[in-house]
């Protein structure tokens, strides 16, 4: 009974190791910066997240994963409430659609696709946000976010392929 218990337990941490990791990732990457330039402009890396499992995983990280994340983006962020999710309900949208186009591609076509993805929501979100502050936002900032999230995305790539490729067993999930 006792290795049937913990068989159970490893199974459930396995299915919810891609959330846990990404909440992990999103708390870290809201950890203040004592630049002043930097604590503007942060790579989006609940984009990143989102992208990266459900284009690889997208048997462990389903909708509710991501609305998930994208509350706690919304609690964690100063952005109104309700944009993070769209974004990354969006992104996850896009992703269903166009998964047949990035999945078992090399890593410089899905990296342009996360490229033109996060272009279409990072910009979404901006108009969002801009309609509830009725008045457009700076794009300067948008700009080097995005540019920031672009050139992490293969370095946090690298870390959840390490999570999914040895802390994740396909024969226990």
């Amino acid at each position: 009974m006792d290795e049937n218990l913990n068989e159970h337990i490893t199974s459930y941490f396995q299915r919810l190791l891609p959330l846990l990791s990404s909440l992990f990732l999103l708390l870290i990457s809201y950890i203040p910066l004592d630049f002043s330039l930097f604590n503007n402009i942060r790579p989006a890396v609940v984009l990143i997240c989102v992208y990266f499992w459900m284009l690889h995983r997208p048997d462990l990280f389903n909708l509710f994963s991501v609305f998930i994340l994208g509350m706690f983006d919304d609690i964690i962020s100063s952005a109104p409430m309700g944009s993070s999710i769209f974004v990354v309900l969006l992104m996850y949208w896009l992703i269903n659609n166009l998964q047949r186009y990035f999945n078992s591609k090399p890593f410089a076509i899905t990296w342009y696709g996360f490229a033109i993805l996060s272009l279409i929501t990072m910009l979404s979100r901006w108009l969002v946000v801009s309609i509830y502050y009725s008045r457009f936002l700076p794009l300067d900032v948008l700009f080097f976010s995005y540019l920031a999230t672009v050139a992490v995305y293969p370095v946090i790539s690298l870390i959840f392929a390490f999570v999914q490729n040895s802390l994740i067993q396909d024969d226990e999930v």
